[in-house]
């Protein structure tokens, strides 16, 4: 299983479900919680769920049905769908194994309607083009935050920078991004994601030839909150 550095050295926490499927706690605090399931059908071939809070379901690998209550959905990969606080939600698993990412904001957003059940994805909604050729696909934002999939072109680099107010979460859907703090060599961004706290210098970077692909969780509103890190190169 992949490991996760974490300024929070309690995490990641992981736990088994079952004989051979594993919960893993990412990042849990106030603002924002993450967390991965990996499950295997012969092992734990339905799960149950239930919160007190809005929970965005992101599938990472594999499909799965889900039904609540009268309405049933099909979600494959790359997509994801809100399941609404207080409602009983039933998935089953459609391929062998599965990887699901959960994610909660903080209590405050929780009374907002959502779109229940409804399915998003790079398919649903229209990109929007950002810095340095990024393409981004906005899944949801809200008051505490967005979810994203974020498209960076081959050879991307970015200037050294930090967020004054927020916190990040970047889980590489496909190929390998590096991250650098401004201190040494860039590292890659573990399988399991990374979690990049307020203030804290980062660069994104793709060396590869492809473009590759993350989820990218941001809580509150980022863009504002941006500021340029100066070094020695380009002050």
């Amino acid at each position: 299983m992949a490991n996760l550095s974490n300024t929070h050295s309690l995490y990641p926490i992981q736990y088994h479900l079952g004989q051979s499927s594993q919960r893993i706690i990412i990042h849990n605090q106030n603002d924002l919680n993450i967390s991965h399931e990996h499950l295997f059908q012969d092992d734990t071939p339905t799960r149950f769920y239930h919160y007190k809070a809005n929970t965005f379901l992101f599938v990472l690998k594999g499909e799965l049905y889900l039904k609540q209550d009268e309405q049933d959905r099909v979600i494959k990969q790359h997509q994801g769908v809100w399941l609404e606080a207080n409602t009983v939600n039933i998935v089953t698993l459609l391929k062998a194994s599965i990887e699901i990412c959960l994610i909660r904001f903080k209590a405050s957003d929780q009374s907002k309607s959502l779109d229940n059940l409804k399915k998003v994805s790079s398919g649903t909604v229209n990109f929007v083009s950002g810095r340095n050729g990024i393409k981004t696909w906005p899944l949801w934002q809200g008051d505490s935050g967005y979810i994203a999939i974020e498209l960076y072109p081959p050879y991307y680099k970015e200037t050294l920078y930090y967020q004054k107010a927020a916190n990040q979460y970047l889980q590489p859907l496909n190929g390998q991004v590096f991250i650098n703090n401004g201190k040494g060599t860039p590292q890659a961004c573990p399988e399991i994601g990374k979690i990049i706290t307020t203030r804290t210098p980062r660069a994104i970077l793709n060396p590869n030839t492809e473009s590759v692909t993350t989820l990218t969780v941001t809580t509150s509103p980022a863009e504002k909150g941006r500021v340029l890190v100066l070094t020695r190169a380009n002050k």
